[in-house]
């Protein structure tokens, strides 16, 4: 999203945005100025299954960080479906949450806090993929990519003309469930030989090996595969716990096996590694609350 050309000076010590992150292996609280430069960062243990207690947690580790501060505009990142605009999440399976009004308690916990800021919640790889486009530098900048979250799931977030893409029901990315052999492993979802059944950090976890990591490799390829054919990115961006753990060697091998599904079109190189490890949750939802803020301001501007 292209940010508004105003005259603005903002002393970037004190006004920030706040971002909450909620994942299965952590939560997390940042402060971060306009230029996407974390100031603050406090890391927490794994989301509850309450969700009430998840952002209770979150607003007493945000309370005391907000002396002389000015929170310009907060954002939550969350892995689930969840309809953006007015913050509903629909499904979050991993976190064992669903049909939730998210973004009303979010709202409610920042005016708890005396926030009253705008807000937004955004799907954790979709945030992910907002972090790589606007943090990306060099030959990995692009305005249109897929970034493949390969956590405890397997998340997708699609970013086209420099923004994201949600698509019709909100639903875009969720390439995870996306079958790659109907007679493989079981997922979660019910289905058998998902993306997700291949490529999940959890899988790597229970049985680590190079064998292992040569069929993810083959998986992978055969994702990759078909989300350039399907939506023609720059680029394919592999992030999350497994890129982390095992990435170089995932690329390479799964970069040699591209070939086999992809069309001549489509390049190895258009298969990359985030720079940006965890990072890029935190980051993405910092660029996505400072764009609202600026969005804010130009409108009332105008008005």
């Amino acid at each position: 999203m292209t940010r508004p050309s105003l005259a603005l000076e903002v002393e970037g010590e004190r006004n920030l945005v706040l971002v909450w992150e909620i994942d299965v292996d952590r939560m997390a609280v940042a402060l971060m100025n306009l230029q996407g430069e974390v100031r603050i960062r406090r890391l927490l243990p794994p989301a509850p299954n309450d969700p009430d207690k998840a952002l209770t947690l979150l607003q007493e580790t945000t309370r005391p960080l907000l002396e002389e501060v000015r929170v310009l505009a907060a954002g939550l990142s969350v892995p689930g479906l969840l309809d953006p605009p007015e913050g509903h999440l629909t499904l979050a399976p991993n976190l064992g949450w669903k049909d939730l009004p998210l973004g009303e308690l979010f709202r409610k916990a920042l005016g708890e806090l005396g926030l009253e800021t705008p807000w937004m919640v955004e799907n954790e790889a979709n945030a992910a993929a907002y972090g790589f486009y606007a943090h990306a530098r060099g030959r990995l900048a692009a305005e249109d990519c897929v970034y493949l979250n390969l956590g405890v799931g397997v998340g997708g977030g699609v970013v086209a003309g420099g923004q994201i893409y949600h698509g019709a029901r909100f639903h875009a990315g969720e390439v995870g469930h996306i079958t790659l052999d109907p007679e493989g492993p079981s997922c979660g979802c019910g289905k058998r030989g998902c993306a997700e059944a291949f490529l999940s950090y959890r899988r790597w976890q229970e049985g680590a090996s190079e064998e292992r990591l040569l069929e993810m490799a083959e998986r992978l390829a055969q994702l990759a595969a078909i989300i350039l054919s399907t939506l023609d990115p720059s680029l394919v961006v592999l992030g999350g716990p497994l890129a982390e753990a095992a990435g170089s060697f995932l690329l390479a091998e799964a970069r040699a096996r591209l070939p086999r599904y992809a069309l001549p079109v489509h390049v190895p190189e258009q298969l990359v590694l985030s720079p940006l490890g965890r990072e890029a949750v935190i980051l993405g939802m910092g660029a996505l609350a400072a764009d609202r803020f600026l969005e804010e301001l130009a409108f009332t501007e105008v008005v």
